[in-house]
This record gives structure tokens, C-alpha cells and sequence, in this order.
């Protein structure tokens, strides 16, 4: 996730002076690396299996009975809910990150090189979480703390950036986007797997819970479009505050785990 979101970032940046070029080359990457996936993942086909289920109707009652009610599924809500706002809050200001540099912060020649700077930083916290907080949860028994702290970081990093509008900013963004992304990428699917109602359906739950990285990213541009045209580019990390805080309450929200 680090080396896809933030490595590539750093490269896509050198072609902001020679944008056609840079679509030729990573739809090249695109083709490449979709047949590298392929082929290393080589799911076998299906088309043997027989199924002996009868096709049901569409109703309220059946939907009833896929989605558990609050009281049962309360945990993976409240985590489904935290992911959502989690991906709105982080998708609203890296979506439109170009803008910011150039409409915003006004970087004019320094735009490349402040974008570079923000994903190199996030980079090196996305390897350095992955690497080391996966045990360190193991160790100390703590989970839900720093999923929850991750999300909150997100809010402090948009708020670095609406206050403090030059490099301090730039910089404080990254430290607390990159430490809060890299905990995020590294712990979140474990959460959910603790938080799933149904042992049964593990593969279900993990589909709709990952609806939200799809949700998200289509949703954030269209409210962040919509905010830039109402309150101007500031309006952004207010979105970004408000939804990664309300992401964050969420997740710490949950009962079933201590810690």
C-alpha cells in the first residue's frame, strides 16, 4: 500500500511538466503490473462446481437476514462506519493534493518537490508501520488504540495544513498523514477480522467492509469538488478534520475489544 500510494506518488511528480507522457507511462505500469497480478494470484476456475441452492426472490426479509441487526453487528458497524469516514478524510485532501499546492499553498515551482517530500515521508512511515506495528500489537495486546489513533492523525494532519499554510505544514502534514496511514494500512484488516458477527461468513463481511476503499474514493472528490465551490480550498481539511475525527470516535467506539 505504501510503495503503491506513495512510492509511485514521488515518480508521478517528475512528469507534472510532461503530464501526456506521464499517462503513457503509467498506463504502461497499469498493464503491466494488472497481467504481473494475474498471474501470480492464478485463481483456479470455478465452472466444475455445481451449486445446488435455489434462487430467491429480493426481499426486505432476505436482506434482514444477511446484514445481522445493530445489536448483534455492532462492532463491524462501528468499524464499517470508522473506515468510511476514514477514507473520505484521507481520499478529500490527497485527491485534490496537486490543487492544494498550487491554487492553495501557492508553491508555484516548489509543487513538485513539496509533493515529493509529502510521499517520500509517508513512504518511509507506511514500510517503517508495516514492518514494526503488526508485532508490536502482537506484543502489548493492543489493537483498537492504534487503529483509532491512526484515524485521529489524519484530522491533526489536515488541521497542520489549514493552519500553518507553508513547509512547517507541509511537513507536519506528512509526518502525521504518514504515521496515521502506515498504522491504518497495517492494522485494519485485523481489527475487522476481530469484529466480524458471523465466523461463517468471513469472506462476506471482509467484501463490504472493503467496499469502503471504493466507496470512499469515489465519494471524497465529488464532496470535495463541492466544497472547494462553496468555501474555497480551505473548506477541504475542515471536511477532512471533521470526517477522520468522526472515523476515529467510531473505531475507538468498539466494545468487544479492551484495547
Amino acid at each position: 500500500m505504501a510503495l503503491g500510494n506513495n512510492g509511485f506518488n514521488v515518480i508521478g511528480a517528475l512528469f507534472l511538466s510532461q503530464f501526456r507522457l506521464g499517462f503513457i507511462v503509467f498506463g504502461i505500469f497499469t498493464f503491466v503490473g494488472v497481467l504481473i497480478a494475474t498471474l501470480i494470484v492464478h485463481e483456479p476456475s470455478n465452472l466444475s462446481e455445481t451449486s445446488t441452492k435455489k434462487k430467491e426472490k429480493f426481499s426486505l426479509k432476505n436482506v434482514k437476514l444477511i446484514f445481522p441487526s445493530w445489536q448483534i453487528g455492532r462492532d463491524y458497524y462501528l468499524a464499517l462506519i470508522g473506515k468510511m469516514f476514514q477514507g473520505v478524510g484521507n481520499f478529500a485532501i490527497t485527491g485534490y493534493i496537486l490543487y492544494i499546492m498550487t491554487d492553495f499553498l501557492h508553491r508555484g515551482n516548489q509543487t513538485q518537490s513539496s509533493i515529493q517530500l509529502i510521499n517520500m515521508i509517508m513512504l518511509i512511515f507506511g514500510i517503517l508501520m508495516g514492518l514494526v506495528a503488526g508485532p508490536l500489537s502482537d506484543k502489548f495486546k493492543v489493537l483498537k488504540l492504534p487503529v483509532g489513533l491512526s484515524t485521529i492523525l489524519l484530522a491533526i494532519a489536515a488541521l497542520s495544513l489549514f493552519f500553518l499554510r507553508n513547509n512547517t505544514g507541509i511537513i507536519l502534514y506528512a509526518l502525521a498523514a504518514g504515521l496515521g496511514m502506515g498504522l491504518w494500512n497495517a492494522l485494519d484488516n485485523l481489527l475487522n477480522l476481530k469484529v466480524i458477527p458471523d465466523q461463517n461468513r468471513v469472506a462476506f463481511f471482509l467484501g463490504v467492509y472493503n467496499l469502503g476503499n471504493t466507496i470512499t474514493q469515489a465519494i471524497a472528490p465529488v464532496l470535495a469538488a463541492a466544497v472547494i465551490s462553496l468555501f474555497g480550498y480551505s473548506g477541504i481539511f475542515i471536511v477532512s478534520f471533521i470526517f477522520s475525527l468522526i472515523g476515529g470516535i467510531s473505531m475507538l467506539s468498539i466494545k468487544s475489544l479492551k484495547r
